[in-house]
């Protein structure tokens, strides 16, 4: 039979009575005047904290709790103490334990010879002690690490461990003494301390340290500094800062570095970026990217962009209307370029809206563009192209409309067209004879498609649609300065485009029609099937598009699109231009799978050399990034790139990752094989070591306590 004790507390004398009752349960009770005991399947409910034990006494004149093992003593949702032995006050915070082991947020492990709490609970000392998120078993084997200590400390409320005589062992070998250790508990999100220091070895940086130190500035900011020493007298300093607001969020990162790599006593970068929210549902954005010289970036492994862009944009996004207005400044890093005669400078306020007219029906687009670009030059220097100095102002004015119907057959007609006004105001450029001029390119057309579907037997849908598109459009228009249009594509997002060209300097002229037929296939259990055929024909080659493009001459090249894809992470596609000999253009072939054992990608681009677009050279690349689960707790990556064209591969990493319930180690190398004037190949070497338990994190919490 169950007795259960409601008010275990009464039982003291008046003056040391509880203000909130323990509750206890328990298969037998026995007491008299002096003493309770309890026995068989004790439980004792206090203030959120749940003791169970096989036998208890409670000392009346004493007022304690004498608790015969093995007990488990279950403070809140993170803490469990298990003990052979125990006193305790009656409600369960003053304590003294005696082959103790504490378990915390179930990740971290501290096993002592006696442990002691305080009455009001807030700390807890630990004895003789060891600690480890690994298991800590007297039966088990050594735990891959553990520190010792002759004691250690827990503040519950600041939720900080502290050790005493601190000894870290990995595999059972000392490796590192330190009379003091602080060290945060695992159910604390962030606090002030060391990072995981990472170690790396380079060819031309050297073998070093990289140590972070993150501190929080109250609820909203911190800051992470983060110097890095090497043997080749490299000394760099990391910075990042991210501050978070009511109506947004910055963050800036930069380093300030120096070493032999170059005869400046200094290098460095700063990447900021930040989003608020302004009233009346506006925006701020804004980006900046500044970079000492050309190679600091690819020398300390930050990033790979060649042309770095600082930019500020106010802007509004609403159902049917967008504005922004944005200045962007342009950095290259590219060897030969000159920023000085780049248009680096851009200013652009853009309104759009969209619309139903009432006479026509369907949907009009419509757009008003103010913009501008700057050169810093103000001469065209001897050896220089006529425009190495122009500036442009432009304003611009274009409305888009299209409306479709579907017809009782099935065909679906689609009619638009469109009017784009553009003025200029060109300067410091000589092969302009007006200054000022204005133009006007009107457009029109109509498309049809037919969709036709058919399911089989099997569940399998096919759908097949042929389209034709017809534009009619102007073949002569004032010449512009085209700078936003130097690098038109052509793919299947574009194929039933009235405009290839990416901006506004040009516009697609000329009659044409665009052709294309394309067919789908859906299977019951996810796998799809898709393939567009397509290309442009006009009644006359104006010149407007370069042979690299694929758009050139009275018929372009042909576009031949094909892809796969199921529900499970498979998803391959490839996409070639080629012309009437199957001679290819450019070709670009992908593959992705993805599941939670792998990760891959590769990728094979071939592009026709195009020194308008910035390739003196043909591009033939294969890329590959991989990511393998190994089995057990390893993971293993490897990424490679090589080019065709030289025979050559220009990167090359291999990553191996061991993720436990206790420890992460990350180890990579990475080859860069790339060279120019002011870049020498490298290797380069990282390894890192991170303990878990300590600070919280997102590993998954697996079954791991000793006798729990």
């Amino acid at each position: 039979m169950r007795w259960l004790v409601l008010c275990l507390a009464l039982m003291a004398a008046p003056a040391h009575a509880q203000t909130a009752p323990a509750t206890l349960v328990a298969d037998r009770i026995d007491f008299d005047p002096t003493r309770l005991v309890a026995s068989g399947a004790v439980e004792i409910f206090a203030e959120g904290r749940i003791l169970r034990a096989p036998r208890i006494t409670y000392l009346r004149q004493e007022d304690r709790l004498i608790v015969d093992g093995p007990l488990t003593l279950i403070d809140g949702d993170e803490a469990v103490l298990v003990a052979d032995f125990a006193s305790l006050s009656p409600d369960l915070q003053g304590s003294v334990l005696q082959g103790a082991r504490l378990v915390l947020d179930d990740r971290l492990q501290v096993a002592a010879t006696e442990v002691t709490q305080g009455e009001e609970g807030r700390y807890t000392q630990l004895f003789q002690a060891v600690a480890s998120s690994c298991p800590v078993c007297d039966e088990g084997d050594v735990p891959l690490w553990q520190i010792r200590a002759k004691r250690i400390i827990h503040d519950r409320q600041e939720k900080q461990i502290y050790f005493d005589s601190a000894r870290f062992d990995v595999a059972g070998v000392p490796v590192a003494w330190l009379p003091r250790l602080r060290l945060p508990d695992p159910t604390l999100e962030r606090t002030s301390g060391w990072l995981a220091p990472r170690f790396s070895s380079d060819d031309l940086l050297g073998t070093g340290v990289t140590t972070p130190y993150f501190f929080t500035l109250g609820p909203s900011r911190d800051l992470t500094l983060s110097p890095m020493w090497t043997n080749f007298d490299t000394r760099s300093l990391g910075v990042r800062y991210r501050q978070a607001f009511n109506t947004g969020r910055i963050t800036v990162e930069g380093a300030l570095s120096d070493d032999r790599l170059t005869s400046e006593p200094w290098r460095g970068y700063v990447f900021a970026e930040g989003q608020f929210r302004l009233p009346r549902d506006y925006r701020l954005d804004f980006d900046i990217e500044a970079v000492s010289d050309d190679t600091y970036l690819l020398n300390y492994d930050i990033s790979e962009k060649d042309r770095l862009d600082s930019r500020i944009a106010v802007s509004r996004v609403e159902r049917d209307s967008r504005l922004v207005a944005e200045a962007i400044l342009f950095q290259s890093l590219r060897t030969g370029d000159d920023d000085r005669f780049l248009p680096t400078r851009v200013l652009t306020v853009e309104r759009q809206g969209r619309t139903e007219p009432d006479l026509l029906g369907g949907q009009a687009l419509w757009t008003l563009q103010a913009h501008a670009r700057e050169r810093t030059a103000t001469t065209v220097p001897a050896g220089q192209s006529a425009n190495a100095a122009r500036d442009v102002l432009r304003a611009s004015a274009a409305v888009d409309w299209r409306r479709s119907w579907v017809t009782g057959g099935g065909l679906v007609f689609t009619g638009l067209g469109g009017l784009h006004l553009d003025a200029y105001n060109i300067r410091q450029d000589d092969t302009f004879a007006d200054t000022t001029f204005a133009r006007a390119v009107p457009y029109a057309g109509l498309e049809a498609r037919l969709p036709l579907a058919r399911t089989d037997q099997s569940g399998v849908r096919h759908v097949i649609e042929p389209v034709m598109q017809v534009i009619l459009a102007p073949e002569n228009r004032a010449t512009t300065p085209d700078e936003d249009s130097l690098t038109p594509e052509f793919d299947e997002g574009n194929l039933f485009s009235a405009s290839r060209f990416a901006g506004r300097d040009t516009r697609e002229l000329g009659n044409r029609v665009n052709l294309g037929l394309g067919y789908t296939r859906y299977r019951p259990d996810g796998w799809t099937v898709g393939a567009l055929v397509g290309r442009v024909i006009r009644s006359r080659d104006l010149g407007q598009f370069r042979p690299e493009t694929g758009l050139d001459g009275k018929s372009s090249d042909w576009l031949l699109s094909f892809g796969i894809a199921d529900d499970n992470g498979f998803e391959a596609m490839t996409r070639s231009i080629f012309d009437d000999q199957l001679s290819v253009n450019r070709s670009e072939t992908i593959l992705r799978w993805s599941s939670d054992d792998h990760a891959l990608e590769t990728r094979y681009t071939f592009l026709q050399a195009d020194t308008t677009a910035g390739r003196p050279i043909d591009t033939s690349e294969w890329s590959l990034d991989a990511a393998r689960n190994l089995g057990g707790d390893w993971t293993g990556r490897a990424n490679w790139r090589y080019d065709f064209v030289t025979n050559d591969a220009s990167r090359a990493g291999l990553g191996l990752t061991y993720r436990s319930d206790c420890v992460t180690v990350d180890f990579d190398v990475e080859r860069r094989f790339t060279s120019s004037t002011t870049l020498q190949p490298s290797t380069r070497f990282g390894l890192s070591v991170e303990l878990a338990g300590f600070g919280a994190d997102d590993r998954a919490k697996r079954a791991r306590k000793c006798g729990l």
